[in-house]
C-alpha cells in the first residue's frame, strides 16, 4: 500500500492513501448517505398500515413521484417492509416504475415524507411529492421483488424487511415508483413502508 497523488483540475493533491491495485482508498466516516443527508438533499416517505396493491392505476401503497420540471432526478438508496396483518395471498412487494406527466388525483399524502435532516421542522418537503394513495393514467411496471411474504404468517404479520438499492434506481423527472403487491393485495391496513431518495440536481 503505497500513498498517491491525486490529479484534481490543474492541481495534485499529495499523500491521498493509495491500495496495492492503484486504488484509491476512502473513508466513510460520514457514514455513506451523511453528505446527502448534511446536504438536505436526502428524503424519506413512510407509509402506515395501508392496503398496499398490486401496481395499477388506481394505486395504494408508497408512491413517489417526481414532477416533470422538478429539476432534480430521484436516486433511491433505503427501503422497509413490514407486513402488518395477515395477507397470506400477497406473496410479496416489489418496485414499480412508471410515467406521469400530470399530477397524481385522488391523492391521501403519505403518513410522513421530508428530508432526513431532522431540526426544529420536521419533515421539510423535496421537490418529489409522496402519496399513500394515487391515481395516475397508466399502472406502473413491476421490475424489482424487494422481498416475499409467506402464506403462513400468523396474524402478527411479518417482520420488518429493509434493504438498500445503493442508488441502482434512478427517477427522471415526470417518474413514479410505487412500492406495490405481488399477488394480490395486502389485506386492509395490512403494509408499512418506507423509501428514501436522494434529489440530484439536473446535470450535476
Amino acid at each position: 500500500m503505497a500513498d498517491l497523488d491525486l490529479v484534481v483540475g490543474s492541481g495534485k493533491i499529495k499523500g491521498v492513501a493509495g491500495g496495492i491495485d492503484g486504488d484509491v482508498l476512502v473513508s466513510e466516516y460520514h457514514a455513506r448517505y451523511g453528505r446527502a443527508a448534511l446536504a438536505k438533499r436526502l428524503y424519506f416517505s413512510y407509509s402506515s398500515a395501508v392496503a398496499t396493491s398490486l401496481a395499477a392505476t388506481a394505486a395504494i401503497g408508497n408512491i413517489v413521484w417526481n414532477p416533470p420540471g422538478s429539476g432534480v432526478r430521484l436516486i433511491l438508496t433505503k427501503w422497509t417492509s413490514q407486513i402488518v396483518a395477515t395477507s397470506a395471498t400477497c406473496t410479496g412487494i416489489a418496485l414499480a416504475f412508471g410515467y406521469q406527466t400530470t399530477t397524481p388525483t385522488t391523492t391521501t399524502a403519505a403518513t410522513a415524507t421530508g428530508s432526513s435532516f431532522i431540526n426544529q421542522v420536521v419533515a421539510v418537503p423535496g421537490l418529489a411529492k409522496a402519496y399513500g394513495i394515487a391515481t395516475v393514467l397508466t399502472a406502473g411496471v413491476t421490475g424489482w421483488v424487494l422481498h416475499h411474504n409467506t402464506a403462513a404468517i400468523a396474524t402478527v404479520g411479518e417482520d420488518t424487511q429493509a434493504g438498500d438499492l445503493e442508488g441502482m434506481f434512478v427517477i427522471d423527472q415526470g417518474g413514479f415508483v410505487h412500492m406495490c403487491a405481488l399477488g394480490t393485495a395486502a389485506a386492509a391496513s395490512g403494509h408499512t413502508s418506507s423509501l428514501a431518495w436522494y434529489e440530484a440536481p439536473v446535470g450535476a
